[in-house]
């Protein structure tokens, strides 16, 4: 939106103005409106939920090249949470979730506590614009767009709806819904209630199963190649369904073998410790208690790469935000995938300065696999950063500042 645009708004709605008052503008005049973002092609794209901003980083430069306004409201945080490319190129989703951290307990709420809809925007790569729109549920969570960018899949992390359920008695009437949207029109074509606040998600390399984790320590397993959407829910490791977490799976990612990681916060949200990872075998149907990762700190949104040299299997780098109330610092946690039954051997780490990253949240690599692109949300109310990692080092070498808590990335091709 144009800075033009943003004021007339802001004049339209009286803001600090009376009746007779006749609002001034003493800085020098603007000659034009800035010049539209793009194109955004090879570029990083965040959601600075914190900012109501995209931040496009230029993995060349090493550089915010634009800052990119998204939103509705112009004096009102609206909360983008993550986001996810068009395989094509030509536009790129995110959702507005309308809920942002620090703004308490009214309509909107903090992460998973707004009780308004939420929206999912399209938006072009050429500037920036905005294409299209839809409506969604309180809270989208997380999206992924199916390999032929028809279709965008849309979870919430809807907690108000869970406490709800658990207030009934019945976790079923605290199930989220996933969205299946028509990227083409962008209408919502189908609600599935999969699980109770359902947040990271991702499609199984054929595009037929979408996993998603759910507060409740367990999965759901979604047949999206069924028209009738079964789902399946799957407990994590020695856990139960219970309305409070004890591992809280948050995230996950899909290795080269189709194995499902699952990143956990740990209970209250890792306010006490005892995050770690899971890993679900699509084959067997069901969790391999012999290869889960316990960690101090949080684990968030993994990614993967070929093992070096002939190595059997690939790499795992868990990004791992630090113990709450320790010294213990924010770190990318790197394993071996192992073999059915084996705890994945330590491949390494690389740890953080707070003024590099703090609160490491969703790892990007390149595609040889040797350079990490890491977002990190800082303190929710100051800058957070974009991290340049050295994987065959294991070192930081560059970072960037964002705007105020990003939480999401994508790349745009």
């Amino acid at each position: 939106m144009s800075r033009s645009w943003r004021w007339t708004i802001v004049a339209a709605m009286g803001i600090a103005c009376g009746k007779t008052d006749k609002p001034s503008f003493t800085m020098a005049d603007y000659k034009s409106d800035p010049s539209p973002p793009g194109p955004l092609h090879g570029l990083f794209l965040t959601t600075d939920n914190g900012s109501d901003l995209l931040s496009a980083v230029d993995p060349v430069t090493r550089t915010v090249k634009w800052s990119i306004p998204v939103g509705f409201n112009p004096v009102e945080l609206e909360g983008p949470h993550h986001i996810t490319p068009d395989p094509s190129g030509q536009f790129v989703y995110l959702n507005l979730s309308e809920a942002v951290a620090g703004s308490g307990s009214g309509p909107h709420g903090a992460h998973g506590t707004g009780i308004i809809p939420g929206f999912v925007l399209k938006l072009r790569t050429s500037d920036g614009t905005l294409a299209a729109f839809a409506q969604v549920d309180p809270n989208p969570g997380d999206l992924v767009t199916s390999p032929d960018g028809k279709t965008l899949y849309v979870t919430h992390y809807d907690l108000v709806k869970l406490g709800k359920g658990a207030q009934a008695g019945d976790l079923r009437q605290g199930d989220s819904n996933l969205a299946v949207i028509d990227t083409a029109t962008m209408t919502v074509t189908k609600k599935v209630p999969i699980c109770p606040a359902s947040h990271g998600t991702r499609l199984s390399a054929d595009a037929r199963t979408l996993y998603a984790t759910c507060l409740t320590d367990e999965i759901a397993v979604v047949d999206v190649s069924n028209p009738a959407f079964p789902v399946q829910r799957v407990l994590l490791p020695n856990q139960t369904e219970t309305p409070t977490c004890n591992r809280c799976p948050y995230a996950l990612g899909v290795g080269t073998d189709g194995a499902v990681w699952v990143s956990s916060l740990g209970a209250g949200g890792g306010t006490t410790g005892g995050g770690g990872v899971d890993v679900f075998d699509p084959v067997a149907n069901k969790f391999d208690p012999g290869r889960s990762i316990s960690l101090c700190g949080r684990a968030l949104f993994a990614s993967f790469a070929p093992a070096p040299g002939s190595a059997p299997g690939y790499l795992v780098y868990v990004p791992e935000q630090g113990c709450m109330n320790t010294a213990t610092r924010d770190a990318v946690r790197v394993y071996k995938s192992g073999g059915p039954g084996q705890a994945p051997p330590p491949a390494g780490q690389i740890l953080f300065s707070h003024a590099d990253c703090f609160n490491a949240h969703i790892l990007n690599l390149s595609s040889d696999g040797k350079i990490g692109y890491l977002v990190c949300e800082g303190d929710h109310i100051g800058p957070g950063s974009f991290a340049f990692l050295d994987l065959q080092a294991l070192t930081t070498t560059s970072s960037v500042p964002l705007a105020v808590f990003p939480d999401g990335m994508a790349f745009i091709p």
